[in-house]
């Protein structure tokens, strides 16, 4: 069936214009007819040729499965599904429409990006593929293209294929289905069809190649032999990478056991954002595997079989555009760092603030008027951002304050974006929001809520900026975060 400019889908959707084209089907901006308030994006997954019609009845099963299943996932980094359509010939998925442009279409157009900048971008990318994991997903496509560079400062990952479970994807495999591009395809969905975890850090290495070096890491005339050198070995070493390259090597290993896990690429990633001059030292090899856990075969096939298998690949690449300015990606600030005897390394275009019998901190030499607050804290930044530092009462419970506090706000168009606990982070909670000031417009803000060592204080450290400067801003917030530290005994 064509697909046409005004066509209603499910008696819901009317289709507006198209934003992208791409082999799983084409992506259409639409107007949701029950809900005029914003525009969605909607794409219809077109059956693959050359299925059976028992592989196709499987595909379309399988697609609307996985796609419900992807909605359940709840992250600012992670597009948000809406509404999945079965349809009459193919299945649509509704989706929000991010005002942006893909870090393709930025690549395409500036050329290779600065390291720091790339580094930014991948940390919010790791973001959105550890919150899929924890939901028990699978991306499968990560690549330039399926990353949006959004108006609002966001870095989002879209575009999940319909096979985002360990189930579905050993279904469509079974029917000789692989999801993926062949140019960030990670070599165990060559050798066994399996898909894991660590197949999606392959692909955001090779993605993080591309944005830094201009060009995919691997490089070849035909898809066949594309796929075929992705098999042999490493890429070519980056060679504007810089201190990013570790990073990128870590990733690209051809054993998913070997690959950097993901706290060791955060921290490098941290690295270059923090001091892109400087080469990070990472460790070589990731902490040894589960192992319970799958583990693809090593790489030690002839060619020759490599090649057949390669040759009865179906590989589906799908495309989203979103079409705007290019804005800086955001960087999630990190928990505090241990404390330590003395005072830390200072971070460039920072000085100690030490007028708090409660705490020390490192603040930007932007701020010169920090202001004490009552009770040992601190008020700092003259217009935005704006920081400040609060002793407060410990809670019973962190997570619980926050919520409670969340259903007293009286903020205009207050929407949360996070409150949770860091898994490797105990007595640590972080609320983030977005809200509208009358005088300033669009507003981020994000609180730190740190409990002190002997569990007798806690501080929140909150900080407020606009929303399209929320990008630049937030990584002076990871800055100060990182440096705080509470007195012993004050």
């Amino acid at each position: 069936m064509v697909t046409t400019v005004g066509q209603l889908v499910a008696g819901r959707y009317r289709l507006v214009q198209p934003l992208a084209a791409g082999g799983m089907g084409g992506v259409w901006l639409a107007h949701d007819e029950l809900d005029r308030d914003d525009p969605v994006a909607i794409k219809k997954c077109e059956i693959p040729a050359g299925l059976t019609p028992d592989e196709q009845d499987l595909f379309r099963v399988w697609t609307v499965r996985e796609a419900r299943a992807f909605a359940l996932v709840g992250h600012p980094n992670v597009v948000r599904t809406l509404d999945v359509v079965p349809g009459d010939d193919a299945p649509w998925i509704v989706m929000e429409y991010v005002p942006s442009r893909s870090l393709q279409t930025v690549i395409d157009e500036s050329g290779p990006l600065p390291p720091a900048r790339v580094a930014g971008i991948g940390l919010a990318v790791l973001e959105a593929l550890l919150a899929v994991r924890r939901a028990g997903l699978l991306h499968l496509d990560v690549k330039p293209s399926n990353v949006l560079i959004a108006d609002d400062g966001r870095v989002v990952l879209t575009d999940f294929g319909p096979a985002v479970t360990t189930e579905g994807v050993r279904a469509l495999a079974g029917a000789g289905i692989v999801l993926g591009s062949p140019k960030y395809l990670a070599p165990e969905r060559l050798y066994d069809g399996v898909a894991l975890p660590e197949s999606d850090l392959w692909s955001l290495g090779a993605t993080l190649y591309h944005a830094v070096e201009g060009l995919p890491p691997y490089v070849r005339d035909t898809t066949a032999a594309t796929l075929l050198a992705i098999t042999e070995g490493p890429p070519d070493p980056p060679e504007r990478a810089g201190a990013l390259a570790p990073v990128i090597e870590g990733l690209l290993r051809l054993d998913p056991a070997d690959r950097l896990a993901p706290p060791q690429v955060e921290e490098g990633l941290r690295a270059v954002v923090r001091q892109p001059a400087n080469r990070p030292e990472l460790p070589a090899p990731a902490p040894a595997a589960d192992p319970a856990a799958p583990r693809a075969a090593a790489p030690r096939r002839r060619l020759a079989v490599v090649v057949a298998a390669v040759a009865a690949l179906i590989v589906l690449a799908a495309l989203l555009f979103m079409t705007s300015r290019d804005d800086e990606p955001s960087a999630l600030p990190s928990p505090p760092p241990p404390l330590a005897a003395g005072l830390p390394v200072l971070p460039v275009g920072f000085f100690w603030y030490t007028t708090s019998p409660l705490f020390r901190v490192a603040l930007p030499l932007a701020w010169p008027n920090a202001t004490p607050l009552p009770g040992g804290g601190l008020r700092a930044g003259d217009g935005w951002p704006r920081l400040e530092i609060r002793n407060e009462p410990v809670p019973d419970n962190m997570v619980a304050a926050f919520t409670a506090a969340e259903a007293k706000t009286r903020l205009p168009d207050y929407r949360r974006v996070r409150i949770e606990q860091p898994l490797d982070s105990p007595g640590v909670v972080v609320w983030e929001f977005s809200y509208e000031a009358r005088s300033a417009g669009a507003m981020r803000a994000m609180q730190w809520a740190v409990l002190a060592p002997d569990s007798r204080r806690m501080f929140v450290l909150e900080m407020r900026t606009r929303a399209d400067a929320w990008a630049t801003d937030v990584s002076i917030f990871d800055q100060v975060v990182r440096s705080f530290e509470p007195v012993s005994g004050g």
